[in-house]
């Protein structure tokens, strides 16, 4: 899911860099090649952010990182806020993830996802375990979003 949007997402942004280039490839190709920053907002239900947490440091983060240590992320940021948001604004956990290029966000059944996979197998061997904790940490959420973001630069 999370995957589809941002490819999405990526020919969105694509778009303008091909329609510059002479014959499109160019502008597509640094497009692609490009890092891409993905905030990834995760709100859970009053009262379960610890486990949430728990289950989000056992099965999520290890495969994040060593999806960085393999070099498919460049830049990892875990974030919750200091203050209290209401309602729709409140969120309990940002993940900020900086992949290399827009392949390792987007593209299915790719390198990324068979590396993911991988490592998921050895750092989680049990997959039924693995599902049903993805499963019940899915289920203390509320909501879950994740938005590309790029630079701004107002002094250009």
């Amino acid at each position: 899911m999370m995957k589809a949007l941002i490819a999405s997402t990526m020919m969105m942004l694509a778009a303008p860099a091909a329609a510059q280039s002479v014959t499109g490839t160019a502008g597509a190709q640094a497009a692609a090649s490009r890092p891409v920053v993905v905030e990834s907002y995760y709100r859970v239900k009053w009262g379960s952010e610890a486990e949430f947490k728990e289950l989000y440091k056992r099965n999520e983060a290890p495969l994040l990182l060593e999806m960085q240590r393999k070099g498919f992320i460049t830049n990892l940021r875990f974030d919750e806020p200091f203050t209290h948001f209401p309602g729709e604004a409140r969120w309990t956990i940002r993940a900020t993830i900086t992949y290399r290029d827009a392949p390792s966000a987007v593209e299915v059944d790719g390198p990324y996802d068979q590396a993911f996979e991988e490592a998921r197998k050895r750092l989680r061997p049990d997959k039924k375990i693995f599902d049903a904790e993805q499963a019940r940490r899915f289920a203390l959420m509320e909501d879950h979003w994740d938005v590309i973001v790029t630079p701004f630069e107002p002094q250009k």
